[in-house]
């Protein structure tokens, strides 16, 4: 009596059949292996880097809306100053997305208050000297760092009233502050509009958004002292306290250059950590206004 099952099985072994599945087997794993190196090597990191410029664009308008709201709420103190005005600004962290990919997003660093900024004045007239002293020691800045693998890293950063946008040790101002340099019949108008972020230090590594809060609290005049002021100021210092000394040394030679200031009528400086502004206009009268908003600013970071 003839094993009919052994046979079958035995023939199966022996036919071509078997092996040519084994065969579109194994060539399909190779061309999906293929497939997802071809897409890990050519297409991912340009879905990365398009996901980190998408990022990069939300962050930055959410930096210049950040910067707008501070210049509304100092407007509101001029205005009316026991005015209590409260904005909210959130700033998208991270959050874009990667196709295919829901899981990879980009993301970055929020920093409230961890950047160089501050202001000092030293200004000359009738043979005596008036500094700003410590009211302006400190600033506040708000400061966005990405992490990003592909697309250029750009800093953003709130200080001294300005936004400015840094990559590496280079710098540009993109939003100009509450610094006006204005020139009348016989006299030059310089006016600083201070802008104090008062609140605790935080840093925060992040992919989704975070809330900024922003209160008014008051407005303070700096100099002149008095209602009156004072005259016959011959010459006034300003030193601005930044990491971003190009972007500063840039924006006061074309404010000079507007209002066609002479190469004798003013000067600028630098060192570490700091830009010096020297303004002596030569047979010209010159007014000094400083003045100085103070708002809180609130973030859950820690």
């Amino acid at each position: 009596m003839k094993n009919r099952g052994f046979k079958t099985i035995s023939s199966f072994c022996r036919s071509e059949s078997g092996v040519s599945t084994a065969v579109a087997a194994a060539l399909l794993i190779g061309v999906l292996v293929a497939f997802m190196t071809t897409v890990q090597i050519n297409y991912m990191p340009v879905w990365k880097e398009d996901a980190e410029y998408a990022h990069m664009s939300d962050v930055w308008q959410d930096m210049s809306r950040l910067k707008s709201n501070i210049d509304i709420l100092t407007a509101g103190l001029v205005i009316n100053e026991d005015a209590r005005i409260a904005m909210n600004s959130p700033i998208g962290v991270g959050g874009s997305e990667i196709p295919f990919i829901r899981s990879t997003t980009t993301g970055g660093t929020l920093a409230i208050n961890n950047d160089m900024s501050g202001i000092s004045a030293k200004m000359e007239h009738n043979g005596s000297t008036f500094t700003t002293g410590t009211s302006l020691y400190y600033t506040g800045t708000v400061s966005y760092r990405p992490s990003n693998l592909h697309y250029v890293e750009e800093t953003y950063c709130y200080e001294n009233g300005a936004l400015i946008v840094s990559q590496g040790d280079r710098s540009v101002m993109k939003l100009a502050p509450g610094i006006v340099l204005e020139r009348a019949p016989g006299s030059v108008n310089f006016l600083v509009r201070a802008v104090t972020l008062e609140g605790e230090r935080g840093v925060m590594s992040s992919n989704t958004v975070e809330d900024i809060r922003l209160t008014t609290q008051y407005f303070n005049n700096i100099y002149p002292p008095g209602v009156e002021g004072f005259t016959n100021i011959t010459s006034a210092n300003l030193t601005i306290y930044t990491e971003n000394k190009e972007a500063w040394e840039e924006y006061f030679e074309n404010s000079a250059e507007e209002i066609n200031l002479q190469s004798t009528d003013y000067g600028l400086s630098n060192s570490t950590y700091t830009v010096t502004f020297s303004l002596h206009p030569q047979d010209e009268e010159l007014y000094i206004d400083i003045d100085e908003a103070v708002i809180k600013i609130e973030a859950g970071i820690q």
